[in-house]
Parts: C-alpha cells; structure tokens; sequence
C-alpha cells in the first residue's frame, strides 16, 4: 500500500510548535524531538521516520537561527527539505528496502 508522503510530512510538522526560541536554550529542538518520538510507538517505522527527517531539516534553520538571535519557525520547512531526510534516510540501510520501496512507488 503506498504512503501518503504529503500527509505524513503535514501530520509530522503539526507536532512541531509555531515558534521555537533556541537562543534560550540551545537544545530545545532536541527536547521537542525527543518529546515527539516517545510519543508514538517505536514499531511505527513511518512515523519514527518522518520525526527523525523532520528534526534533521530543522538544522539549517536552528543554526540560522541561533547565530542570528532570532526565533526558528519549523512550519518553515517545507516538503523538499523533509523528502531529501526522508529519501536519505530511507537509503541509508538495507533494512529500510521494504520501506524505500513503498516509499518510491508513492
């Protein structure tokens, strides 16, 4: 069955606050990460996938944002950023070929 990789990046990017200050505290961004992954089951692969990928397009943006003093806003990140960690991840392993598959095909 193939997946519904816009619905999953918007489901994903939903748990994400509006704002983040990260000049507060440097790593809030992992905190949040951390928050969203235990709050699913670690058998969701999907879902485990999509919140790492998430979390590792938001870098760019926290460095920006930290060396600037401003405010990260993860609703910046837009499909492509998310699909490139997704695509990336997916091919990191052999052990995601049943998932790189399903994930190419849709």
């Amino acid at each position: 069955m193939p997946i519904n990789k816009i619905a999953l990046f918007e489901t994903t990017k939903a748990l994400w606050p509006n704002m983040v200050r990260v000049s507060d505290n440097p790593n809030v961004t992992n905190e949040i990460y951390r928050a969203n992954e235990n709050a699913f089951s670690q058998d969701d692969n999907w879902r485990q996938l999509a919140l790492w990928s998430f979390h590792q397009a938001l870098v760019d943006h926290e460095k920006q944002a930290l060396a600037n003093g401003l405010l990260l806003h993860p609703h910046e990140i837009d499909f492509n950023e998310f699909d490139k960690w997704m695509r990336a991840n997916l091919n990191g392993h052999d052990c995601w070929a049943d998932e790189r598959a399903e994930y190419e095909s849709s």
